[in-house]
């Protein structure tokens, strides 16, 4: 409120979130000095960047008339080729995905001629250069850069109710506090978030990506009526080390050394809870299933544009042939470079397959899922 002179932020919780995250981190995380002054700066910049988002928005009502129809969700398991399918849509010129860019500096609103060529661009990239420094090894595992598509936890961490946070940070009491949370608010901040970003620069559909939709499916259908969802599926023996070693790495640059079998174990936990989550939501919304898409992570890594059709199919989107064309050009690409392979050991995070892959069976009944080799 000191450096921006304002003091609106749209909503009395947002106090009492900063409270319970910044007690959980100071209590139990145990941040590095790297990571007292990432988390102190990244805090601050998500509080000003809202009390001005929130004056813009008052000062400039029209911004907030226009509407979002149809907007598509992917979520589902993480490591599943999410990031994969939200690029894969990206390539559609009627497509609009917020770019990593726009949603760390939101403030102005991005216009259609600068899209590619604001300066806030170069400015992330040199946020993102920090994070590569300190840990290195996350290019291996996760695609980062100012003009790639933007998960949605980094949207809803501006009302500090998001598991961004969850990531970066071992705060369990954090964790059990948000899961308790009506993330409604979340939700109409995050529809806010999106008009503000397609004012001057909107396109036909909003395509947004984020496995941990799967936490506040009702909230999400609640705000977005229309919303279309992708849900992702994958071994989950196969995922629940992939992540484990994904989290590791987050904590490791900003937490001092946690004891991985305990990372383990609250991975796998996680996990399970998704896969129950997306069991009751498909049972209990079956009048809905016109809206929603199960994918199956290696149906997608067999036969990306046959996935592609297969969506545009099932939701009734014109799969044009440019996006055909685009999207053909961007799996060559995809496929003809070379990248550091992202390994890791299920022993090393205290997991056995065996005892996983029967904590999961419900799940991989469910939805068919196939085994992959570890």
């Amino acid at each position: 409120m000191r450096k921006t002179g304002l003091e609106d932020f749209g909503d009395p919780r947002c106090e009492e979130a900063l409270r319970v995250l910044v007690d959980s981190c100071n209590s139990e995380s145990d941040l590095n000095l790297f990571g007292h002054f990432a988390a102190g700066r990244h805090l601050t910049d998500l509080l000003c960047t809202r009390l001005r988002l929130r004056s813009f928005w008052h000062q400039t009502p029209e911004v907030q008339e226009q509407e979002i129809r149809e907007p598509l969700f992917i979520t589902g398991m993480p490591r599943s080729g999410t990031t994969f399918l939200h690029d894969l849509f990206a390539q559609d010129p009627g497509n609009r995905v917020p770019r990593t860019w726009e949603v760390m500096f939101p403030y102005p609103p991005p216009t259609r001629e600068e899209m590619d060529s604001d300066p806030r661009i170069s400015k992330t990239e040199g946020r993102l250069r920090w994070l590569r420094w300190t840990c290195p090894e996350i290019a291996k595992a996760h695609p980062v850069g100012a003009c790639l598509p933007q998960e949605c936890i980094a949207i809803t961490s501006y009302s500090l109710r998001s598991d961004e946070f969850l990531e970066m940070f071992h705060i369990p009491f954090y964790e059990k506090w948000l899961r308790r949370q009506d993330m409604g608010p979340v939700y109409r901040f995050h529809r806010r978030f999106l008009n503000h970003l397609q004012w001057r620069c909107a396109g036909a559909r909003w395509v947004l990506k984020a496995p941990d939709h799967v936490h506040s499916l009702r909230e999400l259908v609640q705000e977005y009526p229309d919303a279309r969802i992708v849900f992702m599926h994958r071994d989950p023996v196969k995922v629940v080390g992939s992540v484990a070693s994904l989290t590791a790495m987050l904590r490791g640059a900003f937490c001092r050394g946690a004891d991985p079998h305990v990372l383990g174990a609250e991975e796998a936990r996680i996990l399970a809870d998704k896969a129950v989550k997306m069991i009751e939501f498909h049972d209990s919304h079956r009048q809905l299933s016109d809206r929603f898409i199960d994918i199956r992570y290696l149906d997608l890594v067999r036969d990306p544009l046959g996935t592609m059709k297969k969506i545009y199919g099932s939701f009734g989107f014109v799969f044009s042939s440019e996006a055909e064309a685009r999207m053909r050009g961007f799996v060559a690409s995809f496929r003809s470079k070379r990248r550091p392979r992202h390994t890791y050991r299920l022993s090393d995070f205290g997991l056995d397959p065996h005892h996983e892959d029967a904590r999961f069976a419900s799940y991989r009944d469910q939805f068919s899922i196939e085994r992959e080799p570890l």
